[in-house]
């Protein structure tokens, strides 16, 4: 594939046709193979365990959760101006789930510099999770129905990788890391895509100067089943709900520090 042409793009205009110009699969994994364990435990946090267990927002048993399937009727009535619904409702989630907690917060709209065949463009994912500068999650949701966020969110975390490692050399004063393993998630509505994307040094030079890296770059993907399917939004039947929190809770393992 090193006959490839290869062009500068942002990371939202990154296809599958980019992947392969890299050298880049996606390898899709079981639940076991991608967490770890078969059986994933719900959470046991009272809000999300009300919004596990209550369909209407009318008979939401306290504020937390009002707001949780406010968000989600929102997404769910699909009107012209909430297009960002899912994106809220998701971010809440991992609040309350604790992702941002020990010094982490969640930043919307956070622009990555992106080297890409001598050029710098930008990767945008729709909101990070940061500690410091440095960025530790990322999720992007698809923004129309022809649209595959996959190569965008690995786009988004090749950038991240020399974000990272600028923060770390001129602030910290400390050596780049030869590699980043970046956890991130795809939304299509309020489904999920779950990754786990290593960047390394050699993909990240590839892509900056715009050649074929020698070495493939293994992405690893887990697309939960979905008890009740298809329906929009996927995450307002409750069993779905139980389905795609226990996948978040479980996730947080990848976060790094």
């Amino acid at each position: 594939m090193a006959h490839l042409k290869r062009t500068a793009k942002s990371g939202s205009d990154w296809t599958e046709y980019e992947l392969t110009a890299y050298n880049i699969d996606v390898i899709r994994q079981t639940k076991q193979e991608f967490f770890g364990v078969h059986d994933l435990p719900a959470p046991s946090n009272p809000t999300l365990v009300a919004f596990m267990t209550t369909q209407l927002r009318t008979d939401a048993p306290d504020e937390a959760t009002r707001k949780l399937l406010h968000f989600l009727d929102l997404e769910t009535n699909g009107e012209a101006g909430y297009e960002a619904a899912s994106q809220n409702l998701v971010a809440r989630l991992l609040e309350t789930l604790g992702y941002d907690s020990v010094g982490r917060i969640i930043f919307f709209q956070r622009t990555i510099p992106l080297l890409i065949c001598g050029v710098y463009s930008v990767a945008e994912p729709d909101f990070c999770l940061l500690k410091g500068d440095a960025i530790l999650l990322m999720v992007l949701h698809r923004r129309s129905p022809l649209d595959d966020p996959e190569p965008h969110i690995i786009a988004a975390a090749i950038a991240a990788y020399t974000a990272n490692n600028k923060y770390r050399l001129h602030r910290d004063h400390l050596p780049p890391l030869p590699a980043i393993t970046f956890p991130a998630i795809t939304l299509t509505d309020t489904n999920f895509m779950f990754y786990k994307i290593t960047v390394t040094d050699g993909l990240c030079r590839a892509v900056a100067s715009g050649i074929y890296p020698a070495t493939t770059t293994e992405v690893l993907r887990y697309g939960p089943v979905l008890p009740s399917y298809p329906l929009n939004p996927p995450m307002y039947p409750l069993k779905n709900r139980v389905v795609l929190l226990a996948c978040l809770e479980a996730f947080k393992q990848f976060i790094g520090n």
